[in-house]
């Protein structure tokens, strides 16, 4: 079995945002994980969580050791009252 690496992030985009993403002008999503690194992958691997208001929320992206994407998902935290995950 191939290691793997799972990285946590937050994702606050607007429905215009991803307009970009979607019309493919746009194609991949770049942003910094809780732990400070940078990750960057395909912005089709998150229609499945874009509502009306865009994407929002924490995700968890689980990625093999030659830097495929092999699933991401929405994840439940808790955070303090700043923001700051718990």
């Amino acid at each position: 079995m191939t290691p793997t690496r799972r990285f946590q992030f937050s994702l606050n985009i607007s429905p215009d945002e991803y307009l970009a993403y979607y019309k493919g002008t746009a194609k991949y999503i770049q942003t910094t994980t809780m732990s400070g690194e940078t990750i960057k992958f395909p912005a089709s691997s998150l229609k499945k969580y874009l509502t009306h208001n865009g994407i929002h929320g924490h995700f968890e992206i689980e990625i093999s050791k030659i830097n495929k994407l092999l699933n991401i998902n929405k994840i439940n935290v808790k955070s303090d009252k700043n923001g700051t995950w718990l």
